[in-house]
């Protein structure tokens, strides 16, 4: 094998091994915004270049898998949004026993 050839394979190589890391810290990422621990802010990787091919797939599910993710915690947002509205809703408390109901369903 030629030196040229040898040293585009190594290239290409090098290539495959980054964007693999650049996407496990993606996948690390979302596995933690799930578990909802602290996030560490994204950074987007620096001179990958284009994506190998054989890397396209796991992507496109990681992708996927950030796009479902976001759609969750925007649910869990607004629930929670609709609960602390509910709990502001309740006047402080006063002087003597007052019963207070909750709506949780409206």
């Amino acid at each position: 094998m030629e030196s040229r050839e040898l040293w585009a394979e190594e290239a290409e190589s090098e290539v495959v091994r980054d964007w693999h890391d650049a996407l496990g810290r993606v996948e690390l990422d979302l596995q933690r915004a799930v578990a909802q621990i602290d996030p560490v802010p994204w950074r987007p990787p620096i001179a990958l270049g284009p994506i190998p091919p054989e890397l396209v797939e796991r992507a496109a599910r990681l992708l996927e898998a950030q796009l479902h993710t976001i759609r969750y915690l925007e649910d869990v947002r607004q629930t929670t949004a609709k609960h602390l509205a509910a709990v502001r809703s309740v006047p402080p408390a006063e002087p003597g026993a007052h019963p207070v109901y909750f709506d949780l369903i409206g």
